[in-house]
């Protein structure tokens, strides 16, 4: 019994380590979500083909945050599913078409271009909310098989 339960508290911890890694992860490309965003807005206001450039670069590095969370939400989805914990996690991995956005470069292009990164920053928001839902039910999980004495998960690396 006593090795089922140590299995049990390693498994989750496992989990937890997976899902704050996947947080960081989206946390760097909400950021740089949040950075196009702006530029974008600059780029509206008639920044020019400066700001489209600007932005696509920001654009680029939050596309590749973004395939990377992808991948650490992968893996805490694998180590949920170690403790039979079934969570769907939804990150959708767009292109932000460059080439038409600079070439164009108009207010129609430059406000589509807007709507794709406010609609990324949205579902990342909900990947967020969700994998921290999951690691407050792991916190609880992992708590429940604690005995006295036995270390617990420091959580000072999640600030929620």
């Amino acid at each position: 019994m006593e090795e089922k339960r140590k299995g049990n508290v390693q498994e989750v911890k496992e989990a937890m380590a997976a899902g704050v890694c996947a947080v960081h992860c989206l946390e760097e490309a909400k950021k740089k979500l949040e950075d196009a965003k702006y530029l974008g807005i600059w780029d509206i206001l008639g920044g020019g083909a400066l700001s489209s450039m600007l932005k696509h670069n920001r654009l680029e590095e939050a596309q590749e945050s973004l395939e990377l969370a992808g991948k650490k939400v992968k893996m805490f989805e694998k180590e949920l599913a170690d403790i039979s914990v079934n969570a769907e996690i939804h990150v959708e991995i767009q292109s932000f078409e460059k080439f038409a956005d600079i070439f164009f470069d108009n207010i129609l292009s430059d406000w589509a271009m807007q709507e794709k990164i406010t609609r990324a920053s949205k579902q990342v928001d909900e990947a967020l909310e969700r994998i921290r839902q999951l690691l407050l039910s792991l916190q609880m999980m992992n708590q429940r098989y604690q005995k006295d004495g036995e270390e617990d998960v420091v959580w000072d690396v999640l600030e929620m």
